[in-house]
């Protein structure tokens, strides 16, 4: 990093949050980062958690509660994962887990 007044590579933090130029004494702020693709992945989780032993068993009433807080496509996808996590907790039948993955198919799909 150099300073974008003088060029020099002297530079230190100030307390500030800055940064200082030892060289010319020029100050800037230091880039601010994107942290929104962080907050969603914690809202997707904390809505995992809070959806993963709710009886609801078919995706569209999942998706209309998911929709509220997300996205369509984050919502579509977090549905399907609920649903596949629910089939690989419990022992099922054949049978059933079939037509759980049909409804993982229609979030999805």
């Amino acid at each position: 990093m150099s300073c974008p007044r003088c060029g020099s590579r002297e530079i230190m933090l100030a307390p500030s949050g800055e940064f200082v130029c030892k060289k010319c004494g020029h100050r800037w702020p230091l880039p601010q980062a994107d942290l929104t693709w962080a907050e969603l992945e914690i809202k997707k989780a904390k809505l995992f958690e809070k959806y993963i032993d709710e009886p609801i068993e078919e995706c569209s009433e999942l998706l209309s509660k998911l929709r509220q807080e997300l996205d369509e496509k984050s919502a579509r996808l977090l549905a399907g994962k609920i649903l596949i996590q629910r089939a690989e907790r419990r022992k099922l039948a054949p049978a059933e887990l079939e037509k759980l993955y049909a409804e993982v198919e229609k979030c999805w799909g």
